[in-house]
């Protein structure tokens, strides 16, 4: 997912919690007798994606599952009333057997399908994977497209405002989004077979919310729910405490993300004290939400390194 544009006294890109959102700080406005700075959080008409037929697992009703909405160049989905799984499958006699959660940001607002979610997918599907999306329950938001816009604005403007106090850089995990988790990866090993992949090679890429309910599913998960591996992408470095079997881990951050910045490497000492292997990649520039959107950035080239760690496991 895109975050606000910052311009800072030293001009950094800050991007995250939602797409296009501008935080103008100009030298002006960060003079003491300057005006607030103006945020600016466009939404735009969006057209639904094509998406592939989806697979229920969890609630029921009869009305729109999602509502689309667009932001920028983005389409993201939010109020999501009951989650589902979207499948992409390898191209025939492709598939090797094994399978991939894919769940994609939004700060528990919205799920960052387009960046975070469908291309994701395919880039696994192109490898063998069979790769699953996972749209689930975020936080209600206002049904009209400008009120969601500005209860965002509000929240971001009171959150940067000049003296403000210092948000807690872990995002609070969101219960109903970390079920939808846990679920799907019941569901997706009690129907590993007539889906085409071993039960016991499953695993899990979480990016930002979705790595952030990817730390709480594993140190909740019953054998039953825990992946085969574990990647966790722009969510940072933070403790977690994960239940046995530990799966292998695989980290990617850029150095300069404004959301979670990678003051510590705890989550890496935790592996490392369970005995298992981890990956970790920490680039230089790359903001954050830079998933399937190249920046320019050595961070373009994560995507690559994953799909070589995760086919060594």
């Amino acid at each position: 997912m895109k975050m606000p544009q910052a311009f800072s006294r030293s001009n950094r890109l800050l991007t995250g919690l939602v797409t296009s959102l501008a935080l103008c700080h100009t030298p002006a406005a960060l003079a003491a007798d300057a005006p607030p700075p103006v945020h600016v959080f466009r939404t735009v008409p969006a057209t639904p994606m094509e998406l592939p037929t989806p697979r229920p697992f969890g609630g029921t009703g009869s009305g729109p599952a999602f509502q689309w909405t667009g932001l920028g160049q983005e389409r993201i989905l939010r109020n999501v009333q009951r989650p589902q799984l979207f499948p992409v499958r390898p191209a025939a006699g492709k598939a090797n057997g094994r399978a991939v959660l894919v769940v994609p940001g939004g700060g528990y607002r919205f799920v960052a399908i387009e960046n975070e979610g469908m291309p994701i997918a395919r880039r696994l599907a192109d490898a063998g994977y069979t790769a699953f999306v996972l749209v689930y329950r975020v936080k209600p938001t206002p049904v009209a497209d400008a009120d969601f816009a500005a209860e965002v604005n509000a929240e971001i403007a009171q959150r940067f405002a000049p003296g403000a106090p210092k948000a807690a850089d872990d995002l609070a995990p969101h219960g109903p989004a970390i079920e939808d988790a846990k679920a799907a990866m019941a569901w997706l090993k009690a129907h590993a077979a007539e889906q085409g992949f071993d039960a016991k090679r499953l695993g899990y890429i979480g990016f930002s919310a979705g790595a952030r309910s990817g730390r709480a599913l594993v140190e909740q998960a019953t054998a039953g729910e825990m992946p085969d591996t574990l990647a966790l992408i722009y969510g940072g470095f933070y403790a977690t405490t994960p239940r046995q079997p530990v799966p292998p881990l695989f980290l990617a951050q850029a150095a300069d993300d404004p959301l979670f910045p990678p003051d510590g490497f705890d989550i890496v000492q935790n592996w490392r004290r369970a005995g298992q292997r981890v990956e970790l990649h920490l680039y230089e520039r790359g903001g954050h939400g830079f998933g399937s959107m190249p920046r320019g950035t050595t961070a373009d080239a994560w995507l690559d390194a994953y799909l070589s760690w995760l086919a060594k496991q």
